[in-house]
Order: C-alpha cells, then sequence, then structure tokens
C-alpha cells in the first residue's frame, strides 16, 4: 500500500513538471497566435476566452459552457486539444457528463 500510494504521488509530479516543460511561462509570448479569433465573432450562447485554444491554450476562442448533466470531454492543453464546449465552473467533465464536485474537506 505505502509503494503504491509513492508511485501515486510521483506520477502526479511528474504529470505536473511534464506541464511545466511543455508550457512553461513563456511558452505563450514565444508562440503567438497564427490566426486569433475576434471577440466580436463569438455569437450566443457562445463566450470569448482569451486564454483557451491551441497549444498550451495561449489563443482565444468562442467557447458554450455547459449545464449540470451535460455530456462532456476532458481535454490535454498540452496536446493543444481545444473543446468548443466545456463545463461551466464549478463543475467537472467526469466520466464524460458535467458533475458538481464537492471540495473536500
Amino acid at each position: 500500500m505505502k509503494a503504491a500510494l509513492i508511485l501515486f504521488v510521483l506520477a502526479c509530479a511528474m504529470a505536473l513538471v511534464y506541464g511545466d516543460l511543455v508550457c512553461g511561462t513563456n511558452y505563450c509570448k514565444q508562440h503567438p497566435c497564427s490566426s486569433p479569433v475576434a471577440k466580436s465573432s463569438c455569437r450566443n450562447p457562445s463566450t470569448y476566452r482569451a486564454n483557451h485554444a491551441g497549444k498550451c491554450a495561449c489563443c482565444p476562442a468562442c467557447v458554450t459552457f455547459l449545464n449540470e448533466g451535460a455530456a462532456c470531454k476532458t481535454y490535454s492543453k498540452e496536446l493543444g486539444e481545444t473543446p468548443s464546449a466545456i463545463c461551466a465552473e464549478p463543475l467537472k467533465c467526469l466520466r464524460g457528463v458535467c458533475t458538481k464536485v464537492n471540495p473536500r474537506r
């Protein structure tokens, strides 16, 4: 049990470091958007987000916020995956459904 916990913590730390290596603090400055989206191009129900699209979420995009119970998809900003719809805060995408998650105490 102790070894599994240590491996889990190590895997989490490696994931954080990998994200920092790929999307370091200067990544967006060094890789500007090639085709930025104008704020005026977003149509209802979409909302403009300045940092959502492209690798490391450096570019603007029009995004639709999903309500609780809606179908959703998790994505990786490091890989440049950009969903056009995400769960509204404070919902999280769990098992493909926007779900309210209670904070741990």
